[in-house]
Formats: C-alpha cells, structure tokens, sequence
C-alpha cells in the first residue's frame, strides 16, 4: 500500500473513530443533559453528560463521559470518563481522565492540559502548549500540529506540517508534506475566522525536543535539515514516490490479477454487508421477515408491480416533498419570520432526510435480503433438509448464490432489478395491509333494523 493510500486512511480513520464512538452503547449508568450546555465551578455530574450549543464550558466535574457539540469546547475541570467533542474549536485546560476524541477546526491543549489515555483527533490545527501531557498516544490528522508537551507514548499522524519541541516517550511516525520555502501553502478550503496561523508545511524537530524512540517520516522530499534533536532511536526516511508510482499503479490496474482480485473483493463487501444486515434482521424482527418473505413467495407477480411502483412514488414523492418544504420556506421568509423559516426547512428536510435513508436501505439492502432468504430456503430443502430450519446458514446460502448470480454480466442487472421489485413489494403489501382497518361487523340490532 503506497504511503499516500494510507495517510488518506488514517484520516478516514481517525473520523470513524470519533463518529464510531458516538454510536457505541453506553453502560446502565443514567445520562444528564444541560440547555445551558454549562457546568459551573463547584458543580458535580454524577452521570454522563450530553450538551450542546453555541458554546460548551466545563468549569465543575463529570463523573461519566461527556458528549458535546457545539461552536466553542472548553473543558476547565474534571471529566473522569471520556469526552467525545465536535467543534469550530476546542480548547482543553482542565483534566480528561479516559481518551479525548475530538473533530474540530481547532484543538487546543493549554498548559493544565491532562488527557490521562489516549488522543484522537481530525481537524485542521493541533496545538499541545509547553506543560501538557498525554498519558497514552496521540492519533490525529490535518494540516498541521504543534507539540510542545508530553506525550508518555506513541505518536501515528498524517499532516501537512509537524512542528515537535515537546517530549515523545516512545516512537514518531507520521506522513508529512514537503518543507517549503517563505511563505505557507495556501489551503484548498476555507477556514472559518479564529483558526490558528498556518505554520510551513514540513517536519521540523526542534533542539529542545526529546523522542524517546524512532522517528520514522514519510514524505516526498527528505528532511533531515529540519530535524535539530535527535531521538533516542533511528530516523528513518520512507520516500513517497509521485510519478513514478502513480504510473506503475495505473499499469497494476490494467493486470489480470488485478482484476480478478478486485472482483472477489467486490464480492466479499457485497455478501459481509448482505449478512450483517440479515443478521440484525433475524435479531430485530424475525417475525416481519418472515411475513415478507412469504407474502413474496405467495405473490411474486403482485409484489414485483408493487415494488415498482413504491420505488417510483418513493423517491418521485420525496422530490416533491423537497420542492414544497423549499417553497414554504421561502414563503414564510418573504413574511420576514426568517427565523422560523430555517426552523421548519431544518426540522422538515432533517425528517424527509431520515425518511429517504431508511427507504433507500430498504431498496438497496433489505429487499436482497429478502430474495436471498427466498433463494437460501428453497436451495436448503432440497438438497440439505435436515438443515433447513437453520436461519443463518439459510441466510449464508441465499447469499452467496445470489451474489454469484448477480455478479453475472446482463442476466446480474436482471436479476437485481427484480430482487429490488419483488422485495419491496412485498413489503409494501404486508404494510398495506396491516394498515387498513377491518370492517366493523353490524351488530344484531343494526341488521334487525336494516332489514326492517
């Protein structure tokens, strides 16, 4: 994997981990949540704490984890948990006692700055202040960092410029751009006011500096002059070809083995995404798939013409819906409520926004699902009927026949419209029919009377 492949997945990385930590499942403890989104001196949170705002000041104790967006982070006290940040800027010079994850314009550690784990951050400036400290690693991406402080052990970055006049514990490896001369490189996209100077791109080791370990660099140029102190260890210069690779890669994609390796990749993303998501379905609502996967089987021709129909009503309906929310706003800004303008245009285009993913994951995904079920089922019991009644294996083989199947050149395309159709349809049946109203049976004084 060339060098420029994996800065761009460190970045990537480091952004899933902080969305990825959002999402986790947190333990049976209570959760508070502050309007104010502030805590003050003297102020204790025995929970996690969720805030968000124009601006998040931390002044007191959490004893949990805190979750925080807003424009501007402060955090002046004590978080004994985590904090997972996202922000314009984010400014740490009170304590974190678990790891710092954080996505913002800015991140900075003043000199009362104590994360006592881990650091992961993605943004455009790092600035770790002379007296702060990280007590585990450090992971972060962007244009440029600044260390001045400690970090106890590892440092893995992808940035434009690392300027390192702190201490390292252990070892440096980071990609950097080339050093350049005057003036800085003008950034490609805009930074909002309040963003720190942009420092020379390059790697520059100052003489008060201390790495514990290797220092190993990648980049297009060497740059050795940069580097004043020298660490403990090795300095190692991995050079990133340009040219040169790029043309080689091109000719690498053209190979057979290339191709062929590329196809079963392909295939292997297509059935794990396809599993996983059978899975959650055989979890969370066994009993609907298995309605939807009868009604399929029972009205094939019915579900099919439905699903087509759904699909267009669908995404023809949102457009629509797109256009009205977007005409009432302007409506309503015209009347001079333009705060309640972007108030329903928010409220009404988040929702439509929601309602668009889930339909879109049940075109894409659940419908193959569905058919590969449908597929698994029939392909089980008769061959292997003894295995039959086992879901996931079931599942598995639906699967892998399907993706086979849809991996064939025309006959695939075919096949995946109509798995699209079908499953959509019979789920839009199911729906349909659970949602009209039986008719009320007239009572006997009712039919005596008609009668009469």
């Amino acid at each position: 994997m060339s060098k420029v492949k994996k800065s761009v997945y460190l970045g990537v990385l480091m952004i899933f981990v902080f969305v990825f930590s959002l999402i986790i499942p947190m333990g049976v403890q209570a959760v508070e949540t502050d309007p104010d989104g502030k805590i003050e001196k003297g102020q204790m949170i025995d929970d996690d704490w969720f805030a968000s705002g124009e601006r998040v000041v931390v002044d007191g104790v959490i004893k949990g984890d805190l979750y925080a967006a807003a424009n501007t982070i402060v955090i002046n006290g004590v978080v004994h948990g985590s904090a997972f940040l996202a922000a314009q800027t984010i400014e740490i010079n009170g304590a974190v006692k678990g790891s710092l994850y954080g996505a913002a314009q800015s991140l900075y550690l003043g000199e009362e700055a104590r994360i006592e784990r881990n650091l992961f951050y993605a943004g455009f400036a790092l600035q770790a202040k002379a007296g702060s400290k990280v007590g585990k690693d450090a992971l972060f991406t962007g244009y440029q960092a600044a260390l001045e402080g400690q970090i106890q052990r590892d440092v893995l970055a992808s940035v434009g410029a690392l300027e390192v006049n702190g201490e390292i514990g252990r070892n440096v490896r980071v990609t950097v751009g080339e050093p350049e001369e005057g003036q800085t490189r003008s950034m490609p996209f805009y930074t909002a006011p309040g963003a720190p100077p942009m420092i020379p791109t390059g790697l520059r080791i100052k003489e008060g500096a201390k790495i514990g370990g290797t220092l190993t660099y990648s980049s297009t140029k060497e740059q050795s002059e940069g580097i004043k102190a020298k660490p403990k260890g090795e300095v190692i210069y991995k050079p990133i070809e340009t040219a040169d690779r790029q043309t080689m890669l091109g000719k690498s994609r053209d190979s057979l083995p290339y191709r062929v390796g590329m196809y079963v990749l392909n295939r292997l993303q297509e059935i794990v995404t396809l599993f996983i998501i059978g899975l959650l379905g055989v979890w969370l609502l066994p009993q609907h798939l298995q309605g939807w996967k009868e009604r399929m089987k029972t009205e094939p021709l019915a579900a099919g013409i439905s699903g087509l129909l759904t699909v267009l009503v669908g995404y023809g309906g949102a457009a629509l819906l797109a256009l009205v929310l977007l005409a009432i706003g302007i409506l309503i800004g015209v009347l001079t409520l333009g705060g309640l303008s972007r108030t329903v245009l928010g409220i009404g285009f988040s929702s439509l926004g929601l309602a668009l993913a889930i339909f879109s994951l049940i075109v894409t995904y659940v419908s193959k699902v569905l058919v590969s079920l449908w597929i698994g089922e029939w392909t089980m019991r008769r061959f292997a009927p003894q295995a039959a009644e086992k879901i996931l294996l079931v599942l598995l083989v639906g699967i892998l026949i399907y993706v086979f199947v849809r991996s064939i050149p025309i006959l695939g395309w075919v096949v995946g419209l109509l798995a699209t159709l079908v499953g959509v349809g019979a789920i839009y049946l199911v729906l349909r029919d659970r949602i009209r109203l039986p008719s009320k049976p007239m009572s006997s004084v009712e039919a005596l009377s008609s009668d009469g």
